[in-house]
């Protein structure tokens, strides 16, 4: 039985958009970071191996002006990365909207429940500081720059996590703020980002 349930954690998902169809492969790892992830101090990551992604907390749907939460969508298949790539050639792997996009999906939804608005915000978060289309709008577009910074105050107010409000406390100058969440936390993160709060450092780094 163990054997079994192993079996069925390691199996990649195809997912269909629920609005128009369309097809992606989701990852076991989900939003997990493995051992071998590169870390950030915003809760991203990267994993190393190219065939074990994150799972976006919306998946970003090419068709669509709006994207769809992972358990939106409709299960079409699982089974091994090989067996899914040749029963399905062409399918994209789920990756989530681009900033731009996320501004637009956030002022679009009109009903919206808590947890879809934090993984949207998170991803906005994730998209202007880790990918280059999300720096590019940070550097040159002002009213992009007043969302983000709105987003986040936003976001903090939402999630419950103290180490996520820590470090956007931190990214936003609020270093006293930042500090006094993280004074009874003895984690290797958290002593991380207070270190770089005591440095007056607001931003994303790689943990170590």
């Amino acid at each position: 039985m163990a054997l079994k349930s192993d079996k069925q954690q390691n199996q990649y998902t195809v997912l269909e958009c629920p609005e128009c169809g369309e097809q992606y492969i989701v990852s076991p790892r989900g939003n997990l970071p493995s051992e071998a992830a590169t870390l950030f101090s915003d809760g991203f990551f990267i994993e190393n191996d190219d065939s074990n992604w994150r799972t976006p907390l919306i998946i970003g749907c090419v068709t669509c002006e709006l994207g769809f939460m992972p358990q939106a969508g409709k299960v079409i298949a699982k089974g091994s990365l090989y067996e899914l790539l040749e029963k399905y050639p062409g399918i994209k792997k789920a990756t989530p909207p681009t900033a731009g996009a996320l501004v637009l999906d956030l002022r679009a939804r009109t009903k919206i429940s808590e947890s879809e608005e934090i993984a949207i915000r998170r991803e906005l978060w994730y998209a202007a500081l880790h990918t280059e289309k999300g720096r590019a709008l940070l550097q040159c577009n002002k009213k992009f720059v007043a969302f983000f910074h709105q987003n986040l105050m936003r976001l903090i107010n939402r999630v419950s996590d103290t180490l996520l409000q820590a470090e956007i406390y931190r990214q936003t100058g609020a270093f006293d703020q930042c500090l006094d969440l993280l004074q009874n936390d003895s984690e290797t993160m958290a002593k991380q980002i207070g270190q770089q709060a005591n440095a007056k450092n607001s931003m994303v780094f790689q943990i170590e």
